[in-house]
């Protein structure tokens, strides 16, 4: 019996300690080797591993695939373009874009913080227009008008492109938001025909040295008669507002001699956004061991070409990084 104890107490020692072994992570084994440090674009590389690690993943070097931007959360140095397309329905509506009476502004120190309010009567509603009006005003606004060449006269039925406007100066810091603006603004309002001040075909591209870029037109595109891309305020004048369709924002204002000041304003813009690069898998933990893997580069150029090897259990993981320099010839 004694024996017995001694035997059933030595296999749960054994499955314990097999137990602690399969939930800790294991020292990884792993490396990996060329056959050379020069390649051809046209050549495709060949990468030899030894060891028998969980998870092996892989970056490049190649746009998107850099490990040194693994953790980057936005990319300074871009040059931002702002443009769109206008169409007035008549002459007093290209004189409004003339005379100053149509603005396009930008912020960078706009709130957005609108007053909520729980029902919709005229004095809940003037209530909401003062307290989003002086919100509005208390931000810096920058006028950007004049940087985009607007039409003041022309056919009334066609959409006129403006030029290109870059706005880079404005953004001061890399991680802050800004916002763009239109704001209607007079001391009394003309007809401006039956589709008023009529915008669409927006463009908001960041354009970067390296060649790459990132295009946040979709974030201000209309979007619908409830959009949640612009939020129209009626600072003066309830009865003139911004309108908006699925691809067109529109001011079409009645007749009056009251003062009016409508604003329509993006939702915050973060130009300088910029997702990190990722790896690309080559093992999973349920796979078999890979000795061999090929890779065909997308660019010439020094290449930092990085493995990342670990593995993964319950109470933890180990890892290795495996750097290797690469030069790919045309």
């Amino acid at each position: 019996m004694k024996n017995v104890k001694i035997l059933f107490s030595l296999s749960l020692l054994t499955l314990t300690l097999w137990s602690c072994k399969k939930e800790s992570a294991d020292s990884v084994d792993f490396n990996v080797i060329t056959r050379s440090v020069t390649y051809k674009l046209s050549d495709t590389v060949n990468f030899y591993m030894s060891g028998n690690p969980d998870i092996i993943t892989f970056y490049s070097g190649d746009s998107s695939h850099i490990y040194a931007l693994k953790d980057r959360v936005s990319k300074a140095g871009g040059t931002l373009n702002f443009s769109f397309q206008l169409r007035a329905s008549n002459n007093a509506a290209f004189g409004a874009i003339a005379n100053g009476t149509f603005k396009v502004l930008v912020s960078t120190n706009f709130k957005g913080t609108y007053a909520a309010y729980k029902d919709s009567t005229l004095k809940d509603s003037l209530r909401v227009a003062s307290l989003d009006s002086a919100m509005v005003n208390s931000a810096k606004w920058t006028d950007i008008t004049n940087r985009l060449s607007l039409k003041t006269s022309g056919d009334t039925t066609t959409y006129y492109p403006s030029s290109v406007a870059a706005i880079s100066d404005l953004i001061t810091n890399a991680a802050d938001p800004f916002n763009i603006a239109f704001l209607y603004k007079a001391d009394s309002t003309q007809d401006l025909g039956s589709n008023g001040i009529t915008m669409g075909s927006f463009s908001l591209v960041n354009y970067f040295s390296d060649g790459t870029s990132s295009n946040f037109s979709s974030n201000i595109i209309a979007g619908g008669s409830k959009s949640t891309n612009w939020k129209t305020i009626k600072a003066a004048n309830s009865l003139y507002g911004w309108l908006t369709t699925t691809n067109y924002i529109k001011f079409i204002p009645k007749i009056g001699n009251n003062y009016t000041e409508s604003w329509i304003i993006s939702s915050a813009l973060y130009p300088n956004a910029a997702t990190p690069d990722v790896a690309i898998p080559i093992k999973g933990i349920t796979q078999s061991p890979i000795k061999t893997f090929s890779y065909k580069f997308a660019n010439t150029g020094l290449h930092k070409v990085y493995f990342i090897a670990s593995n993964n259990r319950v109470n933890g993981q180990k890892q290795v990084i495996k750097e290797i320099d690469l030069n790919i010839t045309q």
